[in-house]
């Protein structure tokens, strides 16, 4: 009996040992982990083991995203008329599978079925037990995270960070640059690894990067090129300069007619004129504008109104002049920074004031994620337009 029980005992402790190292391996990843278990997410064998080093197969990630944000089609309600029951009938007569390496007796079958309208390489396989790259899954959760390829705002910032940027397969690259820029996806010391395959412990960090964040348990970052771009300060670059520059990025006349009094409000608040210009650039295509916002309402950075429920034109400030629209912009960024508005402010301006973080932005860097969604919006500013002007 003695022997029994130290067999027994020897065997929980070998247990213990084990789940501990396994543990201590992925130690990076358990809070991602422990998340993806509880919301099952993720499971593990017949032997409760996780496999947390495996490659994650196609089919366990259709699976995965599915379930992760809920894609699955729901069942129809029993109440429905029977001409809509007939219909369904029909429509599933004349259902086959669209995969010839997915029969409809395959466990993943309904997820890869669903699964389909968030890829975006398709082929006449779907290959189910062949492992996914990052790249792959990257692209993937972006789609079933509902976002789209439209939704990127900096095409340039692989290029930017990423020595082996050339590697990134180019239907991936729009929404590699999406997941970047969002902060789902990091890299590692300047490197994006696309081509590497993906264990499940990566899949589940990446995931909870997302649904983590949506719930308040993550604060995305990004893992791109530091950098602290100081909003107040003596200008570094000259209006003439910068009109220079507009001129040979082929900016509208009145974006280059602007700049003067844009160095004149920075001399005004002590604001970096140069980088509200470059803001301006972006938000208007170089006074080109071509957006919801009318060149008429002489907004310069896509200001919403206070009362604003969408992206319409009505939904944006219209100031009374081109120079009132440059004070409004002043002040605009006055109340990330902290500082006194010049005059009388939009209403805008005060919804910015009631927000918890309204006066500690100090850098161009922290306007991503404030000014908008995209955290890289700040990095994209300085690359792309002040360090060419």
């Amino acid at each position: 009996m003695k022997k029994n029980i130290k067999i027994i005992a020897a065997m929980i402790l070998t247990a213990l040992t084990l789940e501990c190292s396994v543990f201590a391996e992925f130690e990076w990843a358990m809070d991602a982990v422990e998340y993806c278990i509880e919301n099952n997410i993720l499971s593990g064998d017949e032997n409760g083991d996780l496999l947390l080093g495996d490659n994650l197969t196609r089919e366990q990630m259709a699976r995965i995203l599915i379930d992760s944000f809920g894609l699955l089609p729901q069942e129809a309600d029993e109440e429905e008329t029977d001409a809509v029951e007939e219909t369904a009938e029909d429509a599933e007569e004349e259902k086959k599978p669209t995969f010839s390496d997915v029969p409809e007796t395959r466990w993943s079958y309904g997820y890869v079925e669903t699964f389909l309208g968030y890829m975006k390489k398709k082929g006449t396989k779907f290959k189910p037990e062949e492992n996914v790259t990052r790249e792959e899954f990257a692209a993937s959760l972006v789609l079933t995270s509902g976002l789209k390829e439209s939704n990127l705002r900096n095409p340039d910032i692989l290029e930017t960070n990423f020595k082996d940027y050339k590697d990134v397969d180019a239907d991936y690259k729009k929404l590699l640059c999406i997941a970047v820029e969002r902060g789902y996806y990091k890299g590692s010391q300047q490197l994006l690894r696309p081509k590497d395959l993906l264990t499940r412990a990566e899949a589940c960090s990446l995931l909870y990067q997302v649904l983590g964040a949506k719930e308040g348990l993550v604060t995305l970052t990004l893992g791109v090129i530091p950098s602290e771009t100081n909003l107040v300060g003596e200008p570094e670059v000259t209006v003439e300069e910068a009109k220079a520059w507009a001129e040979k990025m082929g900016a509208h006349q009145r974006f280059i007619d602007i700049a003067d009094i844009y160095w004149q409000y920075g001399e005004i608040t002590g604001i970096r004129p140069e980088i509200l210009y470059a803001q301006a650039a972006k938000e208007t295509g170089y006074g080109k504008y071509g957006g919801a916002v009318l060149p008429e309402q002489n907004n310069w950075a896509g200001i919403k109104t206070k009362t604003a429920t969408g992206d319409r034109t009505e939904d944006h400030e219209t100031f009374e002049t081109p120079e009132d629209g440059v004070r409004g912009h002043f002040n605009h960024m006055s109340a990330y920074i902290g500082l006194e508005p010049v005059g009388e402010p939009h209403g805008r301006y005060y919804s910015v004031k009631s927000i918890a973080w309204a006066g500690t932005v100090k850098t161009l860097e922290e306007l991503g994620g404030k000014w908008c969604p995209d955290l890289y919006y700040g990095f994209s500013i300085l690359h792309r337009y002040i360090e060419k002007m």
